[in-house]
């Protein structure tokens, strides 16, 4: 009945899915659902509990013989933590912690392209892929370091790889690169210069070098392409415009041609690492955001050397929330809308809100933790999320066109301006709309998790967890289709045939909560484990601690926190007093989410200096007083740990904190994040960059150690701050096999 080929390939990925020895976390690993039918084919599924990705049951089966499963397991659903479009809209392509797998539009049928290297049940984060317009082509950052990778350009039709940059910054979020609207051209970035690409070119070895593709200097946000073919690119104070067809002009001849038509000078110098621009259009207007914090609106003149005429000036600092990002989308007549991701200062949680950008910054929507949000192809509507619910929504009067509820949606998609894939906690649904006549249809396409799976009449059957609707699994398309049949809503599961009883047992390996055995019932009497790791003994994972020390500046504070949210990590924040008098609302923010919160003495004073006398008075003094600012800004306790500023302390210090009944918390200051070239060259060290310092972390990790990270910049000059790559670190701790907890959990052990 199963394709051996394909299940072989599975269970490969599923023997190294349950090899104890390599698990570095907590796996959680739960069995449930056993259904044993008369043919001996076991059905089962397995929920997995893992940092930065959503929890959701997978459904396997296998087939059981006297002496073990006669074969290995296949799965049967495909969850959609990520998904593409390929091939002109003809291929979905879906992504989750067990590979890939491409979907079939047309004729409804599902297949594994590959199954992953890395261990399902290990901590696995989706990293993030660019897809062309027409889907001819994407790129991916195929990560080789902690903070880097290869960026890949990718034929997805043959499969065909074209090395872009060998070193290239990673990041979980996007891929560095830019599509040309008809998928011609692709704009990347490398050593701080931005350069163009034509595919079609690059994979018929034709493409010119790459010193003759060069744009001119800056990261990708200093490019942005139009609707009309066209390349905004802001160098420092002056905005060019480059027409797509002359690029190849533009790259030969750019020492005498410079780099493009001047359509106008900024009032400012744009910093493409901080600051992001968005165009409508004719590339005519422009919303340039800096630093998160300012917002420009403007448009350009009619001579290249004139200033841009600037429309409006809104600060975002008066938004009750940290900002997260920031995206601008245009209607139809050109008027500008910004979508604006906060975290709110009162409870830690993610918000979003939509406001006008013309005449006023007027607020026009609110929207509860969503994702980010997708306009349709032609620019014309808006998808996002928002609960259990994906909104569609007219981008010209922000009206609620459409709207496909129950269930939490993870990942969707744009098919056409009329079709959008949403891939849910239980199924993957196109939704088609019908703006004419105000309604849309969604059907099925398959299951993304099991509800509950069972045998009904030798088919594979699921109910879903809602009750509203059952599925039975096609094993030639390797998909479901809906059934009415009333068996289907009655769920009937066996544990035992005339041959086996299947129960779920007690696991000696700690990251599993349970095991499948099964116990023979006639001839030699045998019992034994549909996965042998189950049986194997693993003790306690190491573990470490993340403290995020909050000084005197909190420009990494909104996505410290975003991102321990996401990987459901709790941190230990030692928070200074002059850090409690500047940032009150932010120090309200941290203590309002369930992070650890802990003294970081009330001064930032080095209390080791040679101009300081301390006695035992005074760090018991300080401590407290820490403790009334605190409570004062927040109405809750700090919590009875600390350390001293910079960790610099001494035996008088360190007594007088137990005596006052503080615990003092030690952290690996080796590795140093607050270093700056300036400091590097006086004390004669290496400067180290962000990735670097993740790197030297990670090869120092060792159990009980205390990893400090600075909530914000410091005094002097870095390329870059840990707080910018603080997923990536967390993730390089996970990959070595460890498991974060906060600094109180080391403590007491």
């Amino acid at each position: 009945m199963m394709k051996k080929t394909k299940v072989k390939k599975i269970r490969s990925l599923l023997a190294a899915v349950f090899c104890a020895a390599c698990i570095p976390v907590s796996a959680e690993i739960d069995f449930d659902n056993l259904a044993l039918n008369s043919d001996n084919s076991l059905l089962f599924t397995v929920n997995q509990v893992l940092p930065g990705t959503p929890e959701y049951k997978s459904l396997f089966v296998t087939k059981l013989s006297k002496t073990g499963i006669a074969y290995e397991p296949e799965i049967l659903t495909c969850f959609p933590e990520k998904m593409e479009l390929l091939q002109e809209g003809k291929i979905l392509q879906v992504r989750n912690r067990y590979g890939t797998a491409e979907y079939n539009i047309g004729n409804k049928s599902l297949k594994w392209e590959s199954e992953t290297n890395s261990i399902p049940v290990e901590y696995t984060h989706i990293g993030a892929v660019s897809v062309s317009p027409d889907g001819k082509w994407l790129c991916c950052n195929r990560k080789t370091k902690n903070a880097a990778g290869q960026l890949i350009l990718v034929n997805t039709v043959t499969k065909e790889e074209q090395l872009l940059v060998e070193n290239n910054p990673f990041s979980y979020e996007e891929v560095n690169v830019k599509w040309a609207p008809d998928s011609n051209a692709l704009l990347y970035e490398k050593n701080g210069s931005i350069y163009f690409i034509t595919p079609g070119a690059a994979f018929k070895n034709v493409q010119l070098p790459e010193e003759y593709r060069k744009i001119g200097e800056g990261y990708i946000n200093s490019v942005q392409w139009t609707k009309h073919r066209s390349l905004i690119y802001i160098n420092g104070d002056i905005i060019y415009s480059i027409q797509e067809n002359e690029l190849y002009t533009r790259g030969l001849y750019s020492a005498l041609v410079g780099n493009g038509n001047i359509i106008g000078r900024l009032p400012f110098s744009f910093d493409s690492v901080y600051d992001d621009f968005f165009c409508d259009d004719s590339g005519k207007q422009l919303v340039i955001i800096t630093s998160d914090n300012m917002l420009n609106y403007c448009s350009t003149g009619t001579k290249g050397y004139e200033y841009v005429n600037i429309k409006a000036v809104y600060p975002l600092t008066g938004i009750e929330g940290s900002v997260l990002g920031c995206d601008v989308f245009w209607n139809d007549k050109g008027l500008p809308f910004l979508w604006i991701d906060i975290l709110k200062f009162e409870n830690g949680r993610k918000s979003s809100f939509v406001y006008s950008l013309y005449g006023k910054m007027e607020q026009i929507l609110s929207v509860n933790n969503s994702q980010k949000p997708l306009a349709s192809p032609n620019g014309k509507n808006i998808a996002f999320t928002s609960g259990n619910s994906l909104y569609i929504y007219d981008l010209n009067e922000w009206k609620q066109k459409a709207v496909l509820s129950g269930e939490k949606i993870y990942s969707y998609v744009w098919k056409d301006n009329s079709t959008i894939f949403a891939g849910g906690q239980s199924t993957c649904r196109q939704l088609k709309i019908d703006y004419k006549n105000g309604t849309s249809q969604s059907t099925v396409e398959f299951l993304s998790s099991a509800g509950e799976a069972f045998w009904d009449g030798g088919k594979i059957t699921v109910k879903l967890s809602s009750g509203t609707a059952a599925y039975v699994y096609d094993t030639g398309k390797n998909s479901w289709n809906e059934t009415k049949k009333e068996s289907a809503f009655i769920v009937n599961r066996s544990e035992k045939n005339g041959s086996f009883r299947v129960f779920l047992g007690i696991s000696e390996n700690k990251n599993f909560l349970n095991s499948i055995l099964v116990r023979s019932l006639s001839g030699n009497v045998l019992t034994y484990s549909v996965f042998k790791e189950t049986e194997q003994v693993v003790g306690d994972n190491k573990k470490v601690a993340l403290i995020f020390d909050a000084m005197d500046s909190a420009e990494g504070l909104p996505e410290i926190l975003s991102v321990l949210s996401d990987f459901n990590i709790k941190g230990t924040f030692f928070i200074n007093g002059e850090f409690i008098r500047r940032y009150p609302l932010e120090t309200k923010q941290i203590a309002s989410t369930e992070n650890e919160c802990a003294s970081g003495f009330y001064s930032t004073a080095d209390l080791t200096a040679k101009n300081f006398v301390i006695d035992s008075d005074f760090i018991k003094r300080g401590l407290a007083r820490n403790e009334d600012e605190f409570f004062a800004a927040t109405g809750k306790e700090l919590g009875l740990l600390w350390h001293a500023p910079y960790y610099h302390s001494n035996e008088l210090m360190r007594k007088a904190g137990d005596d006052a009944g503080y615990r003092y918390a030690d952290a690996f200051v080796e590795v140093n994040d607050r270093l700056t070239f300036e400091e590097c060259a006086s004390l004669n060290k290496k400067y180290l960059s962000s990735g670097e310092l993740i790197d030297s972390l990670v090869q120092n990790l060792k159990d009980g150690m205390i990893i400090p990270v600075s909530v914000g910049k410091c005094t002097g000059t870095r390329k870059d701050y840990l707080y910018e790559k603080v997923d990536l670190l967390i993730s390089a701790i996970l990959d070595a096999g460890y498991e974060i907890v906060p600094v109180r959990v080391l403590l007491n052990k």
